[in-house]
């Protein structure tokens, strides 16, 4: 299979042939490439550092650290909806790095504004959004219990109670000890018994 690419010297861009348009899988891995390659261009050298702590934008960080507080604030005053615009903010923020920078830096913050986000989301009811942020956060961390308790919870109202059940259930698999997750479960479990009418009580114990 041929492939049709274009290539301008002068911005160090590839473009994809009118032939291979439609090829969409093909189109993103050429709009990746020419992200790194501006970003490498960017940087002014023929090698992009070595990513470290030491090399990470500082400046960026700290806009990205008063970005999380404001909206930590936010949601401490009740404003559920400002919060969750302001965690949304800092992750374009975070998507806006540089693509040779450190990624465990990086996915630090990842973590912290989806999870913040994600519950603003089930404070405003916008469970779908919640499912997408703690479905990502499961991801990137399967063994913290309080993303399977965020995305049980967005599929509990989102009216997915076997999967919130599972949810629950995965989640005290990684913390036997959390009682929110057990409570959560307790109220799925009550829910698919008066759903179905037919659920095994002995599921409960």
């Amino acid at each position: 299979m041929s492939i049709s690419l274009g290539y301008d010297p002068k911005s160090k861009a590839i473009s994809v042939g009118e032939d291979s348009v439609g090829d969409e899988s093909l189109a993103l891995e050429v709009k990746q490439l020419n992200t790194l390659t501006q970003e490498l261009i960017a940087a002014g050298s023929d090698v992009p550092p070595q990513p470290s702590p030491q090399t990470f934008n500082k400046d960026m960080s700290m806009m990205i650290k008063k970005m999380y507080e404001s909206g930590v604030q936010s949601f401490k005053q009740g404003k559920f909806a400002e919060s969750a615009k302001q965690f949304s903010i800092g992750l374009e923020m975070i998507s806006r790095r540089q693509k040779f920078e450190s990624f465990q830096g990086t996915l630090q913050e990842l973590n912290l504004f989806l999870m913040s986000r994600a519950d603003a989301y089930l404070k405003t009811k916008e469970y779908l959004k919640a499912f997408s942020d703690a479905d990502m956060l499961i991801g990137m961390m399967m063994c913290t219990p309080e993303n399977f308790l965020r995305r049980g919870v967005a599929n509990y109202f989102l009216g997915n109670y076997e999967a919130a059940r599972a949810d629950y259930q995965r989640g005290l698999a990684f913390g036997e000890n959390n009682q929110r997750l057990q409570a959560e479960l307790d109220i799925v479990l009550d829910k698919i018994l008066e759903e179905n009418g037919d659920y095994l009580e002995n599921e409960k114990l």
